[in-house]
């Protein structure tokens, strides 16, 4: 299903998901207007991590020339000069802070600047961590600085978003680029391998994970460790952890899916499965509802998705424990 993406910030909760065809704000009911749009950030290629708050837009040098004329097919856009075999002597795939520290990027002020830029219609899709840069002004500048580049944001049929369905469609030759949250496994390089093709990921920036809670929880902060109770089941009341005496709920996002689901097992459970109170959700705006409306609800999601909602509350963590 193709879907533009569109979202109108509400002026009086700042609840930034609304769907641009609604009137009134989905979560407080306050009047919608519609702004104009607004440049913000945009990237090709297979994405790693993804932010919002650069000053500049990050390419990397060769992108541009690595995408060949058939706009449509994922293994034109991303194969190398000869396609590639599998291979059991393989080099191992690179880890996320081996792939920051070996970027080396071209930064540039304006979209206009950004020079090889490929001709064409482009389906694109993936992590719900970009949905910020889906929007209007978003795809309206890219236009604008290249016209012959066109951006189709495509979802995947009967699947939730994320960045695991974005690379299966890349894969499967749905996408011309996908954008993900987490590097890609060696399962997926090895597919496309099997396909004859080479999937390149290219990191653009790092993202923060963010917690947050129904502003009814009166608690100044998580550890870890409670964060990693709290998301695993052995935590059930806030009044465990010097809040309230409310049950906790638990949102999150489906692990198969979300690469920031799959970080946060990985990085903050310690690979420990999510416990059976965890309530699941298809994505970010789903969860900020959801936590908004149960008084002892909690949620986590990327960063650029979270600050300035006024509906739910972030939450401090201490790193130390």
């Amino acid at each position: 299903m193709v879907n533009e993406y569109n979202y109108v910030t509400c002026p009086k909760c700042s609840h930034d998901r609304n769907s641009s065809t609604l009137k009134k704000c989905e979560i407080c009911g306050q009047k919608l207007v519609k702004q104009p749009p607004i440049p913000l950030l945009i990237g090709i290629g297979i994405f790693f991590l993804a932010t919002l708050g650069a000053s500049y837009f990050l390419f990397r040098a060769r992108l541009g020339s690595s995408t060949a004329s058939n706009a449509t097919s994922a293994v034109s856009a991303l194969s190398s000069a000869a396609p590639s075999s599998p291979s059991k002597t393989s080099a191992p795939v690179p880890g996320k802070f081996d792939l920051i520290s070996s970027a080396n990027p071209e930064l540039y002020k304006t979209l206009a600047q950004i020079p090889n830029v490929p001709q064409g219609t482009f389906n694109y899709g993936g992590s719900t961590t970009f949905a910020p840069l889906r929007s209007k002004g978003v795809i309206s500048s890219v236009n604008q600085a290249h016209p012959e580049f066109k951006l189709r944001y495509t979802e995947p049929v009967g699947e939730k978003p994320g960045s695991g369905s974005g690379i299966k469609m890349l894969l499967d030759g749905q996408l011309s680029f996908s954008q993900s949250s987490r590097p890609v496994k060696d399962t997926e390089f090895a597919q496309g391998n099997q396909r004859g093709f080479k999937l390149e990921q290219v990191p653009v920036a790092i993202d923060g994970i963010v917690l947050y809670v129904n502003p009814g929880v009166s608690i100044p902060g998580l550890t870890l460790s409670q964060v990693r109770d709290i998301f695993t089941g052995k935590i059930k009341n806030w009044q465990e952890v010097g809040g309230p005496n409310l049950k906790i709920t638990p949102f999150s996002r489906n692990a198969k899916a979300s690469g920031s689901v799959e970080f946060f097992i990985e990085g903050v459970l310690e690979k420990q499965a999510l416990g059976a109170s965890v309530q699941q959700v298809r994505d970010t705006t789903q969860s900020i509802r959801e936590v908004a409306k149960a008084s002892g609800g909690v949620g986590y999601a990327t960063a650029s998705e979270v600050i300035g909602q006024k509906t739910i509350r972030p939450l401090p963590l201490d790193m130390r424990f």
